[in-house]
């Protein structure tokens, strides 16, 4: 999993000497006030660094509060989105409304094209199942996969293709 980490800076001195240090996310609180001399919930630091896959979603003045939740709907969502997540900011205004769809998306894992997709989805289809064996051999699956592809939002990443609600 990619490291989840800030670099957190004091606004003001303590014992004349700006403070800082990197935490992992989510931040322990009580470590917070430990290291930096300085209360979660104040207004007395800014973050001047991140290593975070969501790092457009914090700036400098984001909450410790904003911060651990935005950690722990990264850790909470599938392995396979969170190795993809640059993949689908194009399609999300932010991170909070991917988080939102995380269970709407579909991901056909193995498939490294659309035709792997239509043999995929076609595999899970009841009715294609019961036709025929020439039928299937017949079948135009380069022909299927377009239609899904016109008809669908697909992202294909290097962990697999997803689908995507409209």
């Amino acid at each position: 999993m990619k490291e989840l980490r800030v670099l957190i800076e004091t606004t003001r001195p303590i014992n004349g000497v700006l403070r800082s240090a990197w935490f992992d996310l989510p931040i322990d609180e009580t470590e917070l006030e430990e290291t930096l001399g300085i209360e979660a919930d104040s207004e007395d630091y800014h973050i001047i660094e991140k290593e975070l896959p969501f790092a457009d979603e914090v700036d400098e003045n984001t909450a410790i509060e904003r911060l651990n939740e935005l950690a722990l709907m990264y850790q909470n969502m599938p392995v396979e989105l969170r190795k993809s997540y640059a993949s689908f900011s194009e399609y999300y205004s932010d991170f909070d409304e991917f988080y939102n769809y995380r269970n709407s998306i579909i991901h056909y894992a193995g498939c490294a094209t659309m035709i792997d997709v239509a043999r995929h989805v076609l595999a899970d289809n009841p009715a294609f199942a019961s036709l025929s064996e020439d039928c299937v051999r017949y079948f135009d699956y380069e022909a299927y996969a377009q239609s899904l592809e016109e008809n669908g939002r697909f992202v294909k990443t290097e962990y697999g293709i997803f689908e995507i609600p409209w």
